[in-house]
C-alpha cells in the first residue's frame, strides 16, 4: 500500500498514511484540527511477488550452481555480495 504524505498549511505538520491507491483522499484533518493537504506520495511501493524483472537478472547475475534469486531482499545482498551496484 502506498505511502501517502499530508502537510498542514497552518501548523505546517506533515503527516504519512497509507491509503489504498484508489481510496486516498486529496486532504486530511490535521491533528490540529485544520486540513492538511496531499504533498507526495510513494507509490512506488513494491512487494518481492511484482518484480517482473526477476527472471532477466536471475538469468545474467546468477551464476549455474547458484541458487535462483527470488526476491528483492536476496537481489540486493547478491548485488552486495558480489560488490555489484544497480545501474538505471
Amino acid at each position: 500500500m502506498p505511502l501517502y504524505e499530508f502537510k498542514c498549511k497552518t501548523c505546517r505538520k506533515v503527516t504519512e498514511r497509507f491509503y489504498h491507491v484508489a481510496e486516498c483522499p486529496d486532504r486530511i484533518k490535521c491533528s490540529c484540527g485544520k486540513t492538511a493537504k496531499k504533498i507526495l506520495s510513494h507509490t512506488a511501493v513494491h512487494t518481492d511477488g511484482d518484480v517482473k524483472w526477476m527472471a532477466d537478472a536471475n538469468k545474467i547475475l546468477r551464476l549455474d550452481w547458484e541458487k535462483p534469486i527470488e526476491t528483492r531482499g536476496e537481489w540486493k545482498k547478491h548485488l552486495k555480495d558480489h560488490n555489484l551496484i544497480a545501474a538505471g
